[in-house]
């Protein structure tokens, strides 16, 4: 009786996540309606819990089929997160990004593109923190603007200190991380200067790097590591990659 009942709640848990999936992607890729981002997020986040409550309670069941849910688990959430990432610094129209690319012409024309690169990016670090700053400090920036450019680029790369080492087992040092993590963020800000969906700043490839290697210190030692393995059953999972 007990197993049914975890068969049941373990399998009505998936499902919802799975209505949820859908109904995210349906929002995220829409040109119809506009979803703000912290909506699209809190989707996400209820689709994460779901996933792992139905996996609890299909572990306990006993039933060595599900010894793999965990592994699934953790693609289909990194899956989501980059998608979310992509789509927030890429296409999405809930700030306006146009995603035209380029034509190829336009991008072999080194001497365009150097100047586009020089008129529009910022290759000095902390000038356009201190301008944020300065701007706040004058009463023409708001507080809260401030905080949601900095914090979240801050936090925007997080995710990223907890999937990779745990997905790609080979990226086991903190160095290896951080060239993959650099990689990652820097390729985001030429494609956003590319494909005129934003411009490269190099102030947010600080932070967003500096907030993902804290993270990544705090979650990947030895004893935290290990507790957050029990806690998403990862202990024993093999290489993904």
């Amino acid at each position: 009786m007990i197993n049914k009942v975890n068969y049941f709640i373990g399998f009505c848990s998936y499902i919802m996540a799975i209505i949820l999936v859908i109904y995210y992607l349906i929002l995220e890729f829409s040109i119809i309606t506009l979803t703000s981002p912290l909506d699209r997020i809190k989707i996400v986040i209820l689709t994460v819990l779901l996933m792992y409550i139905g996996l609890t309670f299909l572990k306990k069941t006993g039933n060595e089929i599900f010894n793999k849910l965990p592994k699934y688990n953790l693609i289909i959430w990194f899956v989501l997160y980059l998608i979310m990432i992509l789509n927030l610094t890429l296409f999405d129209k809930y700030f306006g990004r146009t995603s035209v690319v380029n034509s190829i012409t336009d991008i072999l024309d080194y001497q365009r593109m150097k100047n586009d690169f020089d008129s529009f990016a910022n290759t000095i670090p902390f000038r356009t923190i201190n301008n944020f700053y300065i701007g706040y400090q004058n009463g023409n920036v708001g507080l809260e603007y401030f905080l949601r450019n900095i914090v979240g680029n801050l936090i925007a790369f997080t995710p990223l200190a907890f999937f990779i080492p745990r997905l790609f087992k080979f990226i086991n040092k903190w160095y290896k991380f951080f060239i993959i993590a650099s990689i990652f963020i820097l390729g985001i800000e030429f494609c956003q200067f590319l494909m005129n969906s934003g411009a490269f700043d190099i102030d947010d490839y600080l932070l967003n790097i500096s907030g993902t290697m804290v993270l990544y210190i705090l979650i990947n030692n030895k004893w935290v590591k290990s507790l957050l393995d029990r806690m998403f059953y990862l202990e024993k999972e093999e290489k993904i990659c």
